[in-house]
């Protein structure tokens, strides 16, 4: 076979390979209470937002080559209470936002004792990325709306999910507690905890749990084994967010990021901050999650955040 003929057959294979066709792609799809996201052809995440849910949240999460990097089970409280299993953390949904010590009545969205509800979900495709716009409704003890959250979620082919959120009070001042329980949080896989083998990691190279919990930096990366392989997620602070964040990570799998807990993430060293917005008022926060293959350093993770803060700044 002449060598021009062998080139050209490369060529048509590359060009419509399945795969090929597929190739940095972002898609979501909505519908039936659920907004599908693939990578490539590949089923990246699902946000669900049913009515009977407390909260929405994105749940399967996948790394490349469909590995599982969110814990697999989702559970009512009932069925924790009634769980022999080991069933824990009823409320640990995947990848979602909500947080609990709202207003002076301690409203709680992290527990689900107070519900969110979606407003509105629509899409925007871009060349390499496609963005999931949401509008959420969290409610009082009587079932109406206090506080409402604009959300654009921008996932890109790198598996990166941009979270740009807008708070915004209604028609009642919304006054945001001291409290470690929240805001945007992840529940990792069982077999990646720290507990289990995985390993925590900051911007700063420090590593482990209590040595990073409740502590600012400009990222932490939590990776571990999934069916053979190592996978991770890692959670970004923007510099342009009011104050730094601190995280709430453990060695069981909670993994989250959050401005609100002052004093309680100090262990005290630092006074209550509490964050009040009056009626039409908003505060703005940028965070992401970055879903990879590899440990930080493979999976460029410093490399990623760089790219999130400077598509921030444009």
């Amino acid at each position: 076979m002449k060598r021009s003929t062998q080139i050209l057959i490369a060529i048509c294979l590359a060009l419509f390979s399945p795969n090929s066709a597929n190739a940095g792609q972002v898609k979501i799809k909505v519908e039936d209470h659920k907004a599908v996201v693939t990578v490539d052809g590949e089923h990246f995440t699902t946000y669900n937002f049913a009515d009977k849910q407390m909260k929405p949240y994105f749940h399967p999460l996948y790394a490349p080559g469909n590995k599982l990097v969110v814990r697999k089970e989702i559970f009512t409280k009932a069925e924790n209470q009634a769980s022999k299993t080991g069933l824990d953390h009823f409320h640990h949904k995947g990848l979602g936002i909500a947080i609990d010590s709202i207003n002076a009545d301690k409203l709680n969205y992290w527990h689900e004792e107070h519900r969110m509800t979606t407003e509105n979900v629509s899409v925007t495709t871009h060349k390499d990325s496609a963005t999931l716009h949401v509008v959420n409704c969290w409610l009082d003890n009587d079932q109406k709306p206090i506080l409402k959250n604009q959300v654009d979620f921008t996932i890109t082919s790198d598996r990166l999910i941009i979270c740009e959120m807008k708070l915004t009070a209604l028609k009642s001042p919304v006054i945001f507690g001291d409290t470690k329980e929240g805001l945007f949080a992840i529940r990792v896989n069982h077999s990646m905890r720290a507990d289990n083998g995985g390993r925590i990691i900051n911007a700063q190279g420090v590593q482990g749990d209590k040595q990073r919990w409740g502590k600012p930096s400009a990222w932490i990366d939590y990776h571990g084994e999934v069916e053979g392989e190592t996978v991770g997620v890692a959670m970004f602070d923007d510099p342009g967010n009011f104050r730094p964040s601190r995280y709430h990570v453990r060695s069981y799998g909670l993994f989250s990021i959050n401005p609100f807990g002052e004093k309680i993430y100090s262990n005290g060293e630092q006074e209550a901050s509490p964050v009040t917005l009056k009626p039409n008022e908003s505060l703005s926060l940028r965070y992401a999650l970055y879903v990879h293959q590899g440990d930080s350093k493979q999976g460029k993770v410093a490399e990623q955040h760089k790219k999130f803060v400077a598509a921030g700044q444009k």
